[in-house]
This record gives structure tokens, sequence and C-alpha cells, in this order.
């Protein structure tokens, strides 16, 4: 394991490069890392998962990349352990995050309509007219026939 020979009559294996793997002995042709995996080392039978936090989206690498602010990368099999944006209604400043817990929810009072937020900047108030009643809001709701709010309420006030 961890080499291979491409040719008929090979007087020797060759290590298998890095970004790939060579899983058997009798290997012929290396085998790329799949996504959410990498390899930087040579002659190796294995490919490594990405660690929480990190990602890699493209087969046969030999890193994966820091997960983005706006969002967080989880350790999983599924989609090369990619990239999940926060949902409108939250957001996340750091890089590097691996849970849905980094994804902050905007504050009653505000909304943000915006995913793969990276600031709290986008949770803006709501106008008046309207309320946010509850935290990670995507939108805020108008208030109702008979009742009013100045900007960034929690409730509306009946007249």
């Amino acid at each position: 394991p961890g080499t291979f020979a491409d040719q008929l009559n090979a007087t020797s294996c060759t290590d298998c490069p890095a970004g790939r793997f060579c899983p058997n002995a009798g290997t012929v042709q290396p085998l790329d890392c799949a996504a959410g995996q990498y390899q930087n080392l040579t002659g190796q039978a294995a490919c490594v998962q990405c660690p929480a936090g990190e990602f890699q989206t493209e087969r046969g690498q030999t890193s994966c990349d820091l997960c983005a602010a706006g969002g967080y990368c989880e350790v999983t099999d599924d989609c090369g352990g990619g990239f999940t944006p926060c949902l409108a209604g939250s957001y996340n400043e750091k890089t590097g995050s691996s849970s849905p817990d980094a994804c902050q929810q905007c504050p009653p009072g505000t909304s943000s309509p915006i995913a793969s937020a990276v600031s709290s900047e986008t949770c803006a108030r709501c106008r008046a007219g309207t309320f946010g009643g509850e935290s990670g809001l995507s939108e805020c709701t108008d208030c109702p026939s008979g009742s009013y709010s100045n900007r960034g309420s929690h409730s509306c006030d009946e007249c």
C-alpha cells in the first residue's frame, strides 16, 4: 500500500503522489482523495478527513481550506464537508467555525434578509410601523390596523 506501478514489466513501484492514495498492494493507478479529504504526504494508503472548521470541495487536494465567516463547516462525509451559510436573520463574524451555533441571531427589534452575513451590522432595526418580536428574523412584521410602532420595536402599541 502507498505505491503503484502503472506499466507492464515494471522493475519498481512509485510512491503515490500527494493528493492521491494507493490503498492496496498491486495498485495500478493512484486514486484521488475525495472532496472533504486531503493528503499532503506521498506514499500514502489513505486520505485524511478535513478537520472541523475546514473544508475541501475538490478531489485530489493536498490541504483543506479554512471555513469563511458567514457560515460554518462541519466534519461530514456528505458534500465534501463543505461550507454551510448562516441563514437570513443571523450572522457569523469568525472564520474556522465548525457548528451551526457559530451563527449568531439578530436581536429582537431587528432583521436581516441576508444569508451568509459576516457582521452584526446586517441586522437592521425594524422600521416604524413594523416590529421584530423575536431574535433571528429575516424580516420584520407589519403592525396590524389600529396599532403602531417606533423604529426598532419589539411589539406594536394599540392606538
